[in-house]
């Protein structure tokens, strides 16, 4: 990872460079953008108590972001992180970023005593599946099963 790279909490003042960054993920992960992706990101940067949002750069200039959140487990003993999103821009990707950005939430996680981080990755998304089993996540034996609430 080149030396440039850095990361630091977003905030309000980042919404514009955010939200083309989340834009960009949409597209390649062909998710639906709209007022309510906009309205759960501003939420997550009003309340810590849900997660955080650190944008990952290239000197001061954005090239990605990871959105961490939080839930409760019994079966994991209380407070867990959620890697909700992860993108860093193509030119950007293959370098060990990836693995740093897992250092960093980690690190943190680890500092808040929560015991263990979650991710959701598409089925068709071979390479970052391969990035995540190396840093030593795995398959759970149940399937992720979600019901949208109108």
């Amino acid at each position: 990872m080149s030396s440039d790279i850095n990361f630091r909490l977003a905030q309000f003042i980042d919404v514009d460079p955010l939200m083309e960054l989340v834009q960009e993920f949409y597209q390649f992960d062909q998710i639906a953008f709209d007022d309510n992706v906009v309205k759960a990101f501003m939420a997550l940067l009003s309340d810590e108590k849900f997660g955080l949002i650190w944008l990952i750069c290239d000197r001061d200039r954005p090239i990605g972001y990871v959105a961490l959140t939080f839930f409760f487990s019994m079966e994991y003993h209380g407070r867990c992180g959620l890697v909700d999103e992860l993108y860093i821009r193509e030119d950007y990707r293959g370098k060990g970023i990836g693995k740093s950005v897992f250092v960093l939430i980690e690190d943190y996680l680890k500092s808040q005593n929560m015991r263990s981080l979650s991710l959701v990755v598409d089925h068709w998304n071979s390479p970052a599946e391969a990035l995540y089993t190396k840093l030593g996540f795995h398959r759970e034996k149940r399937h992720l099963m979600i019901k949208h609430l109108t």
